[in-house]
């Protein structure tokens, strides 16, 4: 991922609360004072310094209500933090990167690409 981040400038590239939501709770699983949770916590600080955060706003509800009730009839659900996550990258017009294809593919009008892929 960090090799993906140094392919961009700063500013653009974003992330989403849930996403840092979810380093934090991997974070703070490992073990306390550990030298790998140190390192991993310093380079989470670093990465956050140089992309910004998008916010939830009113269209992200409205959103993650749609893809919702649109992947339940589908029989397709997923998480609803992959959701959300989908819901706020929607919202402000911007792509997921991920390497869960499996199930951001599943959305609806959401431009998804995995990290791996160098193409813009």
């Amino acid at each position: 991922m960090v090799q993906f981040l140094r392919a961009y400038r700063p500013g653009d590239i974003a992330t989403v609360p849930l996403v840092v939501a979810e380093i934090s709770y991997g974070i703070a699983r490992l073990e306390a004072g550990s030298r790998r949770r140190l390192l991993l916590e310093q380079e989470k600080n670093r990465i956050l310094e140089l992309v910004r955060q998008l916010d939830w706003v009113p269209r992200s509800s409205e959103l993650f209500g749609t893809i919702k009730a649109q992947l339940e009839r589908d029989g397709t659900p997923i998480d609803d933090m992959d959701i959300a996550i989908a819901a706020i990258a929607m919202s402000h017009q911007a792509e997921v990167i991920t390497a869960n294809m499996v199930h951001f593919s599943r959305i609806k009008g959401l431009t998804v690409r995995h990290w791996t892929d160098s193409s813009r």
